[in-house]
């Protein structure tokens, strides 16, 4: 997916990216609640979710899921790209579900604004939705342009508003995978009518 968001910058509608973001957000839910052993992966960015050619999602990488498997959700390292990761998580080495919430969070500005998550002091992406959603300003000008149509407004807001949940500091306002799939097949119906 980061390829076809950044570097080949192929064109993708908001069908098409809602699309993504659903079938990642099932994957990533399915792997924390109802696989038979609960999965973490630690590494949630676009980098990791693959694209077929119909652009179906498929989850990857899994090396730092497997690295913390061994003592459960705690690790002395912390591992993981620093522009998706979790504070809560950096901060205290423990790996939860709400550190992939976190990541997801942070995939679903990129998908919505084709801008690269870096990380820095004050993380321009994450920063600049987390301070328009406080100031309970309509994030308009920070979404891709191309899917930015008059028409897309509203589910674009409610799109970023699900994202400012996920990276919430406060780890127990962050909603769960099932519950952001729940919100966004709620959004898709809405899309299809």
């Amino acid at each position: 997916m980061h390829d076809i968001l950044h570097e080949f910058r192929e064109p993708l509608n908001l069908d098409v990216r809602l699309s993504i973001v659903l079938e990642s957000a099932h994957g990533l839910a399915y792997m924390h609640s109802q696989a038979h052993t609960k999965i973490l992966h630690g590494d949630v960015k676009p980098a990791n979710i693959l694209l077929d050619d119909n652009f179906v999602p498929k989850i990857s990488d899994f090396g730092i899921s497997r690295l913390i498997a061994v003592d459960k959700e705690h690790t002395a390292n912390v591992i993981g790209d620093m522009s998706y990761m979790d504070p809560v998580y950096l901060q205290t080495g423990l790996l939860t579900e709400k550190s992939d919430v976190y990541s997801f969070g942070v995939v679903i500005l990129e998908v919505i604004s084709r801008r690269k998550a870096t990380h820095s002091d004050n993380n321009s992406l994450v920063t600049s939705f987390i301070q328009y959603h406080k100031e309970g300003k309509k994030a308009t000008e920070l979404f891709d342009k191309e899917i930015a149509a008059t028409g897309n407004l509203q589910l674009l807001d409610t799109l970023a508003g699900i994202a400012v949940e996920c990276l919430s500091l406060d780890v127990d306002q962050r909603p769960s995978m099932t519950d952001v799939v729940a919100r966004l097949l709620t959004l898709n119906r809405s899309r299809v009518l």
